[in-house]
């Protein structure tokens, strides 16, 4: 009976075991990742801080920004210091000099803010040429308002990359299909094979079940049978 048992165990996690071993191979030399992951950003001039002359109580006091809501200096990518914050509700950039409202970026600024930021990176040579055509209105998570989703122009490129950037703050994301690779590759590895939790987890169940039942019924036929005594 055991040897029937390990190698029925053995039939059926062999393809598991195989896709476990070539993920965690890819993990371990992590391939491309730092162009999957690279942070973006667009380039700027140096910065001129002295020409803040705005306060945080100035821009709160004149009703440009809510008092009560973070407030974030930063360096716009127009070159000008700005005050980011909020506003009825929604996200805004003031000129820390002037108090002007700084307008959102319009399609064709934030596309020559995605080609800036493409041709600083390192992998600029992988992302191909910009796709023509009108860009995608999108959203994108703020990492100086706290993740606070912020309106976005979404660019396609020709080598498959997706260049996100805010019209608010020019802040800029990327993705693609090499991300959506690695993705599904640790979705394999976990056996996260379908998209209903309660099904990964039954296959969880079954894989970690046949493991044992693979190192138990191995155990029995290596000490279980001895060689005949001479």
């Amino acid at each position: 009976m055991p040897p029937r048992l390990h190698r029925l165990a053995g039939l059926l996690l062999a393809l598991p075991v195989l896709l476990w071993m070539g993920t965690g191979l890819l993990f371990h030399v992590k391939h491309r990742y730092a162009e999957a992951y690279e942070p973006l950003a667009v380039p700027r001039p140096p910065a001129a801080w002295a020409q803040a002359q705005l306060s945080p109580a100035q821009v709160v006091a004149r009703g440009l920004l809510s008092d009560g809501e973070p407030l974030v200096l930063l360096q716009h990518p127009s070159g000008r210091p700005a005050w980011l914050g909020l506003r009825a509700g929604a996200a805004r950039a003031v000129d820390a000099a002037s108090g002007e409202p700084l307008p959102l970026a319009d399609a064709a600024t934030a596309r020559g803010w995605a080609r800036a930021a493409v041709a600083a990176s390192a992998h600029a040579q992988r992302y191909g040429a910009l796709e023509e055509g009108a860009p995608e209105e999108a959203q994108l998570p703020s990492a100086l308002l706290g993740g606070r989703a912020l309106p976005a122009y979404a660019f396609r490129f020709r080598g498959g990359k997706r260049v996100t950037v805010g019209r608010v703050t020019g802040e800029v994301a990327q993705t693609g299909a090499l991300n959506d690779f690695i993705d599904a590759s640790y979705r394999v590895h976990y056996l996260q094979w379908t998209p209903w939790r309660a099904v990964n987890l039954g296959l969880l169940a079954l894989a970690v079940g046949g493991m044992l039942l693979l190192a138990g019924t191995g155990l029995r036929l290596a000490v279980g049978r001895r060689p005949p005594q001479r």
